[in-house]
């Protein structure tokens, strides 16, 4: 396991943070194509995982000012 300091100054396990977090959002996804075909709002729930994918960006990219 990896420890890493995130931007906000606390200690993750990344191995952990990200397994959790790809196999989540990939799941997030995949629901996506049957939303899409029952003709439910699936354009909202995409927008909501390229949110959280830009947020694991702010989270886990080294930011120089927090540096």
């Amino acid at each position: 396991m990896i420890d890493m300091m995130t931007n906000y100054g606390f200690n993750i396990t990344t191995e952990e943070a990200f397994d959790k977090n790809i196999s989540r959002l990939t799941n997030q996804m995949w629901k996506l194509i049957p939303m899409r075909e029952n003709k439910e709002d699936w354009k909202k729930q995409l927008n909501t995982v390229i949110l959280e994918v830009a947020g694991l960006n702010e989270i886990f990219i080294e930011n120089p000012q927090f540096l």
